[in-house]
């Protein structure tokens, strides 16, 4: 990882694919990150059952947050709890978690949603994660990469 990170071109941490995901219609850009390392580590092995090794790194960010993890948010919303895990790989349609980060992705109060990962839940476990919209952030919310003292960073905005 070291040496990933003092190369001339280091790895972008912050990279947003336009991809459709559980929380981001084609075409918005967000960064899916998870709460703690557990979590992080469920949802990587979900997708990814060889050996191989991979590399944690952690954030720090200060923006509105929309805590899908608070019952008072889901009952304002609508939304209820099989929503939070529904399959939007084989949607017909935009799910209402897609939905939801679309119109997140369009206004400047929030600029992430903390949701429950369907990764933990499937292991029996409870953990979660953020999903956070670049559209969404505006000074002075941010997001940054942390890493080792003195080796680069990025951050958004």
């Amino acid at each position: 990882m070291r040496q990933a990170l003092e190369r001339k071109t280091p790895p972008d941490f912050l990279f947003a694919a336009k991809r459709a995901g559980r929380y981001n219609p084609e075409g918005v850009e967000c960064l899916y990150w998870s709460e703690d390392e557990n979590t992080a580590r469920l949802e990587y092995r979900r997708y990814n059952t060889s050996a191989a090794t991979y590399e944690t790194f952690f954030c720090r960010y200060e923006c509105g947050v929309l805590d899908l993890g608070n019952p008072n948010v889901l009952a304002a919303l609508g939304i209820e709890e099989a929503d939070l895990y529904a399959n939007w790989r084989t949607a017909p349609d935009l799910t209402k978690t897609q939905l939801l980060g679309l119109a997140i992705s369009l206004q400047h109060r929030f600029g992430a949603i903390r949701f429950p990962s369907d990764a933990a839940r499937s292991a029996g476990d409870e953990g979660f994660n953020l999903v956070v919209f670049l559209n969404s952030l505006r000074d002075p919310s941010w997001i940054e990469v942390v890493t080792d003292p003195g080796l680069p960073t990025q951050k958004w905005p």
